[in-house]
Parts: C-alpha cells; sequence; structure tokens
C-alpha cells in the first residue's frame, strides 16, 4: 500500500516538473516574442525619426517629465531634427519615385516604337493590297494597244482611276513613308506615252482625276495636261517644257526645280505649291493663273507675261 503511494508520489513529481518545464519554455518564448517585437518596434521608429531626431526626442521628453519646463535649446534641436528629417523622407520619396518611372518611361519607349512598327507593317500590307491593280493596269493597257481608244477603254480607265487610290508606302530610301498612288502614275505616264489624242486625253482628265501622283524627275516636254487634276501629286523636278497645263488643277503640289519653258498655263492653280528654284522663262500664256500662297522663293519668271497672273 505504502509502495503504491510513493509511486504515485513520484509520478505525481514527474508531471509536475514536465508543466513547470512546459510553462518556462511558453514563458521564455513569450518573452523573446515581446523582445523582437520591441526591437522591431524600435527599429522601425528608428529608421523613421534617424538617430539625431531619436536623441533629440529622448531629451525633449525626458526633461519634460523630470523638469519644470523644457529648455528652448532642446526644443529647437527637437525642431530642428524634425525638419531635417522631414526634408530627407520628402527626398527620399522623390527617388523612389524616379527610379518607378524609369521603368515607366522604357516600357512607353518601346511601346511606341511597336506602334510605330505595327503601323508601318500595316502600311505595307495595305500597299502590297493595293498594287494588286496592277494586273487590272495590264490589261487595260494590251486592250488599248490592241483596239485603240474606244467608249469602252475609256470607262475602264476612267472608273479604274478612280478605285487606285493614293496609299502609305516606303520611299526609295527604305525609311521615310510617302503618300501617293504608284499605279495612278503609272496610268498616266502611260496615257501620256500613248498615241491618244489631245480630245481624247481630255475627256479623261475631264471625268477623272490624277492627284497624289509621284512623277518626280519625270520627262513630260510637250505633255498635253489641259484640264488634268494634278492636285498633291510631286513633280519635282520635271522637264515640263513646252506642256500645256492650261486649266489643270496643281494645288498643293510638289513644282520644285521645274523647268516649264515656252509652256501654257491659262488659269492654271497653283495654290499652296511650292515652285522654289522653278525655272517658268518665255511662258506663252499664264493668263489667270493662280499662284496665292505659293512658295516662289527663287522662282525664274523671266521673259515671262505674269500681267494678269494672281498672287505674284
Amino acid at each position: 500500500m505504502e509502495d503504491n503511494f510513493q509511486e504515485e508520489l513520484e509520478q505525481l513529481r514527474k508531471e509536475n516538473e514536465a508543466l513547470r518545464s512546459k510553462m518556462d519554455k511558453a514563458s521564455l518564448k513569450q518573452q523573446r516574442k515581446q523582445e523582437r517585437t520591441k526591437k522591431t518596434l524600435s527599429w522601425t521608429w528608428k529608421l523613421f525619426t534617424g538617430a539625431s531626431l531619436n536623441t533629440n526626442f529622448n531629451k525633449w521628453f525626458t526633461e519634460f517629465h523630470t523638469q519644470e519646463r523644457v529648455s528652448p535649446d532642446t526644443s529647437a534641436n527637437l525642431l530642428t531634427a524634425l525638419v531635417r528629417r522631414f526634408v530627407r523622407v520628402r527626398m527620399l520619396s522623390v527617388i523612389l519615385l524616379l527610379f518607378s518611372l524609369v521603368p515607366s518611361l522604357i516600357s512607353l519607349y518601346i511601346l511606341i516604337k511597336q506602334n510605330q512598327l505595327i503601323e508601318t507593317q500595316n502600311l505595307l500590307v495595305e500597299g502590297s493590297r493595293r498594287s494588286s491593280y496592277s494586273f487590272q493596269l495590264a490589261s487595260l493597257f494590251d486592250a488599248v494597244d490592241e483596239k485603240g481608244f474606244n467608249s469602252s477603254n475609256r470607262n475602264r480607265i476612267v472608273s479604274l482611276c478612280n478605285v487606285l487610290k493614293p496609299y502609305r508606302y516606303l520611299d526609295e530610301d527604305g525609311k521615310s513613308t510617302v503618300y501617293y498612288s504608284p499605279e495612278r502614275t503609272q496610268l498616266l505616264q502611260f496615257l501620256l506615252g500613248s498615241r491618244l489624242t489631245d480630245a481624247q486625253l481630255g475627256a479623261i482628265f475631264d471625268n477623272t482625276e490624277f492627284t497624289y501622283c509621284d512623277l518626280r524627275n519625270t520627262n513630260l516636254s510637250g505633255a498635253y495636261l489641259v484640264g488634268a487634276n494634278l492636285a498633291h501629286s510631286n513633280l519635282e523636278n520635271c522637264e515640263l517644257n513646252s506642256a500645256n497645263l492650261s486649266n489643270a488643277d496643281l494645288t498643293d503640289t510638289n513644282l520644285k526645280g521645274i523647268q516649264f519653258s515656252n509652256g501654257w498655263a491659262k488659269n492654271t492653280s497653283f495654290r499652296d505649291a511650292n515652285l522654289t528654284n522653278a525655272i517658268i522663262t518665255s511662258a506663252r500664256d499664264l493668263n489667270g493663273a493662280d499662284f496665292t500662297d505659293a512658295d516662289l522663293e527663287n522662282t525664274n519668271f523671266d521673259r515671262s507675261n505674269t500681267k494678269n497672273a494672281k498672287g505674284l
């Protein structure tokens, strides 16, 4: 009986020691947790306030509780530390903002470049689609060569020319883009080089337009372009000697460096055209020609009758 009682006491003692050990461990763990929390809060406070602000604040707080009043120097030091800390925080915010802006600016630049590449690709696709009209042009050229100019071919020319709209495509330099209709240009050059009479060409020009043609460095000497609508076209460095441009529309056309000697331009519109370095000498008829708002820098009108021309 006594032995059993001793065993129970021994077992209770061991259980008591085990519980005490667990309580000690839990208390130690709780104490360490409180110390870590305290250190974290203290580190956070020091990080926010800084060493100078923390020291001055502790000094001011100590004087506030131990003395009748806080000294002016202590208050001034605390205020100075607060201002310095505020300035540092603002500067840090600006630096962080700049660092955050750099990736955004890089992303924006990449996005802009991608959009430019996509736009160029779309322009090339559109140009490829429109260039398919070349097959119809070839068929039309063969029909004109075989059967000559008749009402059927004239209607085909007019309808096809109206379909050949201008579009953007890469220029000869392979970098910049231009806005013209190469197919319409090709059709006009074919018509001017064919055996069509002036009356037949006039019938075509009266029913269709050849705007946005790219005729740079083309020899159009003696060409019959009466009533032709060549607005927004590019005729830079063209030879137009003895050409007839009467009643033609050359509004906003690039005519830089053209040679237009002994030609006709009666009632022709040169409004907003670029005639820089153009040679318009000995023009036979400029009566009623309109040069309003045209760029006439270094334009040569020697021996040309410009008496009734507008805008000169």
